[in-house]
């Protein structure tokens, strides 16, 4: 899979992308990947790298989750984790 994604706004010029590809695994129940996220506007800019987990399905609910390392503008790093869930309607 490949998820591809960009945004540019007017209001204070942000912009932002976002890149991930992934493979099924474990007989097609979800994907694994990296990840990659940009966010940026004016002074001041945040990128992530990291690795996702996407498409996990339990009853009505779907899942995700990603994990790396953040950085921004401001000299700022941590490591960050992102948890997801959809559920149909």
């Amino acid at each position: 899979m490949a998820a591809l994604d960009a945004s540019i706004y007017t209001i204070a010029t942000n912009h932002s992308a976002r890149a991930a590809f992934g493979w099924r695994v474990l007989d097609d129940r979800f994907y694994v990947g990296p990840k990659i996220a940009y966010f940026g506007c004016d002074g001041y800019r945040h990128l992530r790298r990291g690795a996702h987990l996407t498409g996990l399905k339990t009853g009505n609910l779907q899942w995700s989750a990603a994990a790396g390392w953040a950085g921004d503008s401001d000299r700022r790093a941590s490591p960050y984790v992102r948890l997801g869930l959809m559920q149909k309607l």
